[in-house]
């Protein structure tokens, strides 16, 4: 069961809520928060069989959480074609925007072998914006008696999302805020 619900929620929040039951209890932490979204998702959705579209769109999925997880964050959600990961939501992580800007690096290389895989079988290629953002968030279990989820909430993860829309405007893959940029080191060569 507990392997089950791991599928659904993170591990360490599952064994929380096993060993002290649902926490009603929710804190301000200071997480980096990394939004993804396929750009041109809604008019392929349109133009796709169903079967084909959800098996194109599991596999980014399954492609893009391998390189999130890869660098110690977690996928809190996927909202249609998009994805919101937190790092140090779960536990402290002094390098949680390296790391979060390493996994936005993962997931651009993770990309370009999986759209490899596609155009191989005929099927459309995908190009995403990735936006990257740390700050103070409100992180808890959330939800109604019969639908509940840890996430976070606040003005950063609206600004992550809006940085994640700007991606277009740049015509840029990965965008990151100062707040970011502040806690990178020289490896990281940003313009």
């Amino acid at each position: 069961l507990q392997q089950s619900f791991s599928r659904f929620a993170p591990a360490e929040v599952v064994e929380e809520i096993i060993s002290q039951g649902v926490s009603t209890t929710p804190e301000r932490k200071e997480v980096t928060v990394l939004f993804a979204d396929i750009k041109g998702f809604t008019s392929m959705s349109e133009d796709l069989d169903p079967a084909v579209l959800v098996k194109i769109l599991n596999g980014y999925f399954r492609r893009m959480s391998h390189a999130i997880t890869e660098q110690r964050g977690h996928v809190s959600k996927f909202i249609g074609d998009g994805i919101l990961a937190l790092f140090g939501a779960l536990e402290p992580n002094p390098w949680q925007s390296r790391d979060a800007v390493q996994a936005a690096l993962g997931m651009r290389r993770g990309l370009a072998v999986y759209n490899a895989e596609l155009a191989a079988e005929g099927l459309p290629t995908l190009a995403i914006g990735i936006g990257v953002h740390r700050g103070t968030v409100v992180a808890g279990v959330i939800g109604s008696d019969q639908l509940m989820e840890y996430t976070v909430i606040g003005a950063t993860v609206n600004l992550a999302s809006r940085v994640e829309g700007l991606t277009r405007k740049h015509d840029v893959e990965v965008l990151v805020t100062d707040a970011v940029r502040a806690h990178l080191d020289e490896r990281f060569q940003l313009r």
